[in-house]
């Protein structure tokens, strides 16, 4: 076996520690590079699918991410104006369909769980980057804090600002699609228990609209995250400061629990929607784009973390069976993933229109059920740990 190459990891989310956790795991020491002074992410709640977890278990990080980990029973679909129920995804049967849970958690517990994967000399914060040049032999990478370092790769895993993406392709011109988020967290004790029964997460719909509440640290926190059409444009980001005012606003004639979601906040963020294009520009040479960076998707889904664990651990998995041969492991990970991941993005940028579609007047409530168990089984049921080097059968997704 050939000695494995020296590896830097631009990014140290969620994406970024995964890869490096992955890499540890098959005796690959990597760097992470973080502009922020400190581990955390903003933001608040994250959905993790079965297959993901079952990735993140390969890894070895089974035990510290149950820890943290929110299990929910199932999702309650309501009308958001009369409160009848709508549907109710039932979860009892995921773990033994899927191998694993469907896990929901706070971003900085995960965050840290995974960090539990990874030396801590190896975590290098306060990083930004600013300037990355490819050499021969390696890639040349310069902080804003005058740091330089060399490497042999490059993964780039910093998100959808990514400035090494920008670097190697220019500005990706993302499109805003009409759609925009609030988000907020509120202190678990202050939703009345009913709101949120039976299963403590509950999705309400509306034309245009739905909103997810549900909680996070068993009960301790409430996470909630809309999304709705608008004729509004909204900027991108992660942490642009609402009013709470206007996002009670944005929902008019709530049914009495949704109603006590509303009047319990006390702030709130929001930002817009952008997508960006399909595309293959996921790195060349010794520079690999892995989550965000590569393939950001809208949050429908909720694949964004699931689809950046499952790029980290067959990465890794293809930079140790081939250590002498860096650029053809890097060649062989983009043709195993492109095309799933392709299909997921189409996926989530589906699931919301035909959600917003949804008539509160009309007796169909087959809106209600789109994101169903049986519609996510080809994404949950997915095998990353035994089917790294297999290209994925996917559906035709339009």
């Amino acid at each position: 076996m050939g000695r494995s190459p020296s590896i830097a990891i631009v990014g140290g989310g969620l994406a970024g520690l995964a890869a490096a956790a992955a890499l540890a795991k098959f005796g690959i020491p990597a760097e992470v590079f973080e502009a922020a002074p400190q581990l955390g992410e903003i933001g608040a709640g994250v959905n993790v699918s079965p297959q993901a977890i079952r990735v993140l278990r390969a890894i070895g990080l089974g035990e510290a991410v149950a820890a943290v980990a929110n299990v929910a029973p199932g999702v309650l679909t309501r009308d958001m104006h009369s409160g009848i129920a709508l549907d109710y995804r039932d979860h009892a049967d995921i773990e033994g369909r899927f191998g694993a849970p469907l896990c929901t958690f706070h971003r900085a517990d995960l965050l840290e769980a995974l960090a539990g994967g990874v030396d801590r000399g190896r975590i290098h914060l306060g990083h930004r980057l600013t300037a990355m040049s490819e050499g021969a032999n390696s890639v040349d990478l310069r902080f804003a804090n005058g740091v330089t370092h060399d490497a042999e790769l490059v993964i780039a895993a910093d998100g959808i600002h990514s400035q090494v993406r920008r670097a190697l392709y220019g500005d990706d011109h993302p499109a805003y699609t009409g759609q925009m988020v609030w988000r907020a967290l509120l202190d678990g004790s202050s939703v009345p228990a009913d709101v949120l029964a039976p299963s403590g997460h509950v999705q309400w719909l509306g034309s245009g609209r739905h909103f997810f509440a549900y909680y996070l640290r068993g009960s301790d926190v409430v996470n909630i995250v809309t999304q709705q059409d608008t004729e509004q444009w909204v900027e991108e980001g992660w942490s642009i400061p609402g009013d709470v005012a206007e996002m009670r606003a944005s929902f008019p004639n709530p049914e009495p629990r949704f109603a006590a979601l509303l009047d319990a906040m006390t702030d709130c963020s929001k930002w817009g929607l952008f997508l960006r294009p399909l595309t293959d520009n996921w790195g060349c040479g010794r520079i690999q784009l892995i989550g965000d960076a590569a393939h950001a998707m809208l949050p429908n889904a909720g694949q964004g973390a699931a689809q950046a664990f499952e790029d980290a651990y067959i990465l890794a998995r293809w930079l140790a069976a081939l250590p002498a041969y860096p650029a053809a492991a890097l060649e062989s990970f983009r043709r195993i993933r492109i095309p799933r991941v392709h299909a997921v993005q189409r996926s989530s940028s589906s699931i919301v229109r035909a959600k917003h579609d949804y008539d509160p007047r009309s007796a169909d409530t087959a809106r209600a059920k789109v994101d169903a168990v049986n519609a996510m089984a080809w994404i949950w049921g997915y095998d990353a740990v035994t089917a790294w080097d297999r290209e994925p059968a996917v559906p035709d997704v339009a």
